[in-house]
């Protein structure tokens, strides 16, 4: 076995030769570390094509420099540098880079730019940039072959990862344990590296799912008009919370506040949920203007698996069909037969607004009445 050290190499820590597998085949590399100032990143990098062409055309034709291959990194939203370079700062890099024998970048070009980036950032005196001066890197050994380091082409940028991200669910449920831990938004954003408004809609879903499991739990109950709770466990609901985290997401940016003012709407929402009534996030963002619509409330009420589709499909076509005289008509009906179907505690619980908003619309259609008349 060739162990000529790559010149690069520092020599603390000690390099230390292994086998690692590439593309289902042995190469024998070196671990060690590698001041950031000796490697070269990648000006042929895939990732960058498009903007690099699209650079070359006001440049010229000619090879970019690596400040000009950082800075069009930096400026594609798709790269994501500035998220890698903060979890760098913050957490140091975590996967080593994979080089060859010569120093060429085989694996790690948005890590590397990435931790570039992070040095250009952090001020010379910054305790910490000694651990991003050098970091660790694989090198392939000089007797790896052009199809050799081609395989660590392949298997780094090709094969799919393995890695699976934690459920959308269990991800808010530890945003929800920060918070009654006592954290703040600004707190929890640092601790997850989160965006604070991202951190806020986690917490209105677990409002809703907090409300469903409650209603979820309940015993039936026959003597009452809603029919009482789901009767499920406390596992039970928690699993079908977990299963329609996403829809519960839908429902806080459609409807959040109906959800906590229009009780009788949110016990149904409830049962649509657990019945499984939806299966697509368009059904679930109409379902409070269904509700609210006598001809889609009825279709949507039905057993039928395609009942929030038939509902959308309602609610669809009475915003695309050309306003007529019968239609207006059809229309005034539809509201009419809306509102002698409201019922006293839907009535109480109008607001001003809605009451403003009911006088100013009967006004209006009183004008325009005797206008027409004359």
């Amino acid at each position: 076995m060739n162990t000529t050290k790559p010149e690069f190499l520092l020599d603390k820590p000690t390099p230390q030769i292994k086998q690692r597998l590439y593309n289902g085949r042995k190469l024998v590399v070196w671990e060690g570390r590698v001041n950031v100032a000796a490697i070269k990143g990648w000006i042929d990098n895939p990732r960058i094509e498009l903007s690099k062409k699209s650079y070359l055309e006001q440049v010229g034709k000619r090879e970019l420099t690596q400040d000009e291959i950082s800075d069009l990194m930096k400026n594609n939203p798709e790269v994501r540098l500035k998220e890698l370079r903060d979890d760098i700062i913050k957490n140091g890099l975590r996967e080593p880079l994979t080089l060859s024998f010569n120093g060429k970048l085989l694996d790690g070009n948005r890590r590397f730019f990435a931790v570039k980036y992070a040095l250009e950032s952090m001020p010379p005196t910054d305790p910490n940039r000694q651990d991003l001066e050098s970091i660790p890197a694989f090198v392939l050994s000089n007797a790896a072959s052009r199809q050799d380091e081609e395989n660590v082409l392949v298997e780094e940028n090709f094969s799919a990862s393995l890695k699976i991200e934690w459920p959308d669910y269990v991800k808010a449920m530890r945003v929800v344990e920060a918070n009654e831990d006592g954290l703040n938004i600004d707190q929890i954003a640092k601790k997850f590296n989160w965006q604070k408004s991202k951190i806020r809609e986690t917490l209105k879903i677990y409002e809703i799912i907090n409300d469903f499991e409650a209603f979820a739990t309940a015993a039936p109950d026959t003597s009452v008009e809603n029919g009482g709770g789901l009767g499920l466990t406390e596992q039970e609901a928690e699993v079908a919370a977990a299963k329609n985290y996403q829809y519960f997401n839908e429902a806080q940016k459609s409807f959040f506040e109906p959800l906590k003012t229009d009780i009788d709407f949110k016990i149904q929402f409830f049962k649509w949920i657990n019945e499984g009534k939806f299966s697509s996030f368009p059904e679930v963002r109409i379902a409070y203007r269904a509700w609210k619509h006598p001809e889609a409330r009825a279709a949507i009420t039905q057993q039928e698996p395609t009942a929030a589709k038939a509902a959308k499909a309602i609610l669809d076509y009475n915003e695309r069909v050309t306003k007529s005289d019968e239609e207006a008509i059809g229309r005034i009906g539809t509201f009419v037969a809306f509102l002698r179907e409201m019922q006293v505690s839907q009535i109480k619980s109008l607001s001003k607004e809605a009451i403003d908003k009911l006088e100013e619309a009967l006004a209006l259609v009183i004008k325009m009445g005797k206008a027409a008349s004359k």
